[in-house]
């Protein structure tokens, strides 16, 4: 069955506007890179400066990635007993993309440029999304100008809080995913390139299925949704609802979970750009403003009715409601660590839709100017916290570096905010080629393809011990020794203390 380009709006277009270039990047029919590659190429570039603007890159879960991606080369030469690698078919591709690099380049080249390739797939399909999804509608003069619309945020979610939390697998799904999709959705490819484009879905799916999901979803609603009168479509907003609220009824009786009502504050997806404190309310505020105020110009515009019946609006929607009524952890079985975060993951999904929506709206300098001040702040936030995280970092690695070689390593941090969390991870970074971060989550948690076997005198088995060590409350058993401590210390909270620890002493408590 061939499958015709989807009526994502309301209105329906006439001839000349079905041909009109794509939004802000060419026409559709050359494809939405073909007149604007000096454009492309320096917002690739621009983008990928955060990847080398500094020592290391602070994203907590990516210590973990290139400590485990170690640990996997040490396996597979017979230096890591009592650690195995299993087989799996998802959430193991950015790790493999790690230790091939690794191999070959070490550690810390090997995190930038798996990093920066992983960042720069991700914006480019967003911005392809983006625009494929929002449609032509807009006509050429506004699109050129909702570049300076879609740029910025795209730039902000790309180093927002599912990068600084080192979700890199489900990361990196997603940016598939957004290519994915937009080629789909390119009316100037046949309906055989939109097939060829599904092999994208099963190579997203080796690194996290969670955006696989997103997108079938995603992709039926379009399909089923372009075949619907725009007046009928509110039909189908009530049954995606009706499946939502199903999907939430089967989660929350057959596993255990956690749900707050304070998820309805992750809907617009702004959120992902609060990191470090309090002082990244400044460009959440704005940028939320900056969405409002877009909105409202494109109610102004089409009228409300028209902007409900309109497919980015619904599955901005849809994805909002999901963000309220899906719970943000699940205990599923087969793996000893909860699936958490899953309100942040859908939030990150409803910025993306919630972009494509204001692409369609017109705008003024005033607004593009101001969208360009907000990303400027949030970057110099990022720059200063950052850099703070690598100047903490060199103290850890020095403190590290004087202990015995092969040492097993644990750290003790009270708070559990994400700049702790970054520094809490780091400590496995620090160990690479010297020690063993004796608490790293991953063999334990069952998630990942490296796992233990108890007793192996390298990392905890059992993921309840290395819960108890995030939390400062396990206490030192004789299995453990020998096992030294990190920790903040001295007058001030930045300064990186060590000290052996005895059997029968608890982390949190000062010796």
């Amino acid at each position: 069955m061939q499958i015709g380009r989807p009526n994502l709006h309301a209105r329906g277009t006439t001839d000349h506007e079905a041909t009109a270039p794509a939004v802000g990047l060419g026409s559709s029919r050359q494809g939405i890179f073909s007149r604007r590659w000096f454009g492309l190429g320096s917002f690739s570039v621009a983008l990928l400066i955060p990847c080398f603007w500094q020592s290391r890159i602070q994203a907590a879960d990516l210590s973990s990635h290139i400590y485990n991606a170690w640990l996997a080369a040490l396996i597979q030469r017979g230096e890591a007993p009592g650690l195995w690698i299993s087989f799996q078919s998802n959430n193991v591709l950015f790790d493999f993309l790690l230790e091939w690099l690794l191999l070959r380049v070490g550690p810390d080249w090997a995190q930038r440029l798996a990093v920066a390739v992983t960042v720069l797939l991700f914006g480019l399909g967003a911005l392809l999304f983006i625009f494929r999804l929002a449609g032509s509608r807009a006509g050429t003069s506004v699109a050129r100008k909702n570049w300076w619309v879609a740029a910025p945020c795209v730039a902000m979610l790309s180093y927002g809080f599912i990068f600084h939390m080192g979700f890199f697998n489900f990361y990196l799904s997603m940016g598939l995913c957004l290519w994915c999709i937009a080629i789909f959705l390119d009316a100037g490819h046949a309906w055989y390139i939109r097939v060829l484009a599904a092999p994208i879905l099963i190579v997203a799916w080796t690194a996290h299925p969670f955006p696989v999901v997103w997108t079938i979803g995603a992709l039926i609603y379009i399909i089923v949704a372009s075949r619907f009168a725009p007046r009928k479509r509110a039909y189908l907003i009530g049954f995606g609802l009706a499946l939502l609220i199903a999907a939430r009824y089967i989660l929350t009786h057959r596993y255990s979970y956690s749900w707050s009502a304070r998820q309805v504050f992750f809907i617009t997806g702004a959120n992902q750009v609060e990191l470090f404190g309090l002082k990244y309310a400044v460009p959440f505020a704005g940028l939320l403003s900056m969405w409002w105020m877009l909105l409202r110009r494109l109610v102004h515009r089409t009228g409300f009715a028209d902007l409900f019946s309109a497919i980015p609006f619904q599955l901005w929607l849809l994805n909002a409601a999901a963000v309220v009524l899906i719970p943000d952890m699940l205990r599923l079985p087969g793996f000893d660590r909860p699936f958490g975060y899953i309100t942040d993951r859908l939030s990150f999904a409803a910025a993306l839709m919630m972009c494509a929506v204001i692409a369609a709206a017109p705008t003024t300098r005033l607004i593009r100017v101001a969208l360009t001040l907000v990303a400027m702040l949030f970057f110099g936030l990022l720059y200063l916290d950052n850099r703070e995280l690598n100047q903490m970092e060199d103290r850890l690695d020095a403190v590290v570096a004087g202990l015995p070689p092969g040492r097993r390593v644990v750290s003790s941090l009270p708070s559990q905010s994400l700049g702790s969390l970054c520094f809490q991870h780091d400590l496995d970074r620090a160990c690479i080629g010297h020690c063993f971060s004796y608490a790293n989550y991953e063999p334990s948690s069952r998630q990942f393809r490296i796992h233990a076997r108890p007793g192996n005198g390298i990392v905890l088995d059992n993921y309840s011990d290395v819960d108890a060590v995030a939390d400062a409350s396990y206490v030192v058993q004789p299995r453990d020794l020998p096992v030294s401590l990190v920790y903040l210390c001295g007058s001030r909270p930045t300064h990186v203390c060590s000290r052996p620890l005895r059997a029968g002493d608890a982390i949190g408590k000062p010796n």
